[in-house]
């Protein structure tokens, strides 16, 4: 089943078969972060935060859930923030990232980036690109 898994992730964002997303095999758990630095406060009102994960092996799948907060608590991955493109849920119609409760929760499901892409797919189906977010990133406060 987990390997069932990662190939829906690629094929649910409607990625051609030839474009790097061949993903297989079961997830592997995510290396440890390395130490991660003090925030300090941010512009806009948030937390300023540098990244601090460990680097991955591109082209597979890593188990991975969201925070407290959804996709609003950092997405920290291969030495890098991730913001956010789009999704689509497991019946293939877009997916509302600021409402929808999968998106706005603590998610579990598997991720694999490829590129400047990473790929997050749910366990009930959804699946969110994500672009690589470059430096560091302020993040909100959640409730």
């Amino acid at each position: 089943m987990l390997a069932a898994t990662v190939a829906f992730v690629l094929a649910a964002c409607a990625a051609p078969p030839d474009d790097g997303w061949n993903v297989e095999g079961p997830p592997r758990d995510l290396p440890p972060d390395l130490d991660r630095p003090e925030g300090r406060p941010g512009p806009n009102g948030g937390t300023l935060l540098d990244a601090s994960s460990a680097p991955v092996e591109h082209a597979v799948a890593y188990r991975f859930a969201l925070g407290h907060c959804g996709l609003a608590s950092p997405i920290d991955l291969d030495g890098n923030f991730w913001d956010a493109v789009d999704g689509l849920t497991a019946a293939s119609q877009p997916l509302d990232l600021e409402t929808d409760p999968e998106m706005i929760n603590a998610t579990g499901g598997v991720i694999a980036i490829v590129g400047d892409e990473a790929r997050f797919q749910t366990e009930s189906g959804s699946v969110v690109r994500f672009a690589r977010h470059a430096g560091e990133k302020e993040f909100p406060g959640c409730d």
